[in-house]
């Protein structure tokens, strides 16, 4: 028998929120660490996680993710972009939502899913769901 805790509770919302929190930074300097960019990207929320991307050897590949601790911290700093351009450690920097991997669309992660209802009465039309 399947018990409740067995199971996995992620969901398309769960889903949705974490693709909200995390947003992509390009165009780091390369003395950009960790330690700064938390310290730049607090200012708009708690940050969970940021995360600049390094070659073999250590050195900076210029560019990172930073995921906050709610959607809100990461829409601050996208609106922050609308009225100034981010700038850390005396580099302009691109701010945007991060995709998936090999996603050509810039909205398909924002996008609805399908989902399958079943167990309907017959007489249950489309307006009541």
């Amino acid at each position: 028998m399947l018990d409740a805790k067995d199971v996995d509770h992620t969901n398309g919302v769960e889903e949705l929120e974490d693709k909200l929190r995390k947003l992509f930074v390009g165009g780091l300097s390369e003395s950009t660490t960790e330690e700064s960019g938390r310290e730049y990207f607090g200012q708009f929320g708690e940050v969970e996680n940021i995360n600049i991307l390094r070659y073999d050897d250590g050195k900076s590949r210029r560019f990172g993710f930073v995921t906050y601790a709610t959607d809100d911290g990461a829409k601050k700093c996208l609106d922050e972009k609308k009225q100034s351009a981010h700038s850390l450690d005396e580099k302009e920097i691109e701010v945007k939502r991060a995709m998936p991997r090999g996603n050509r669309d810039r909205n398909a992660s924002l996008k609805t899913h399908k989902i399958f209802v079943g167990g309907l009465d017959t007489d249950v039309d489309e307006e009541t769901i």
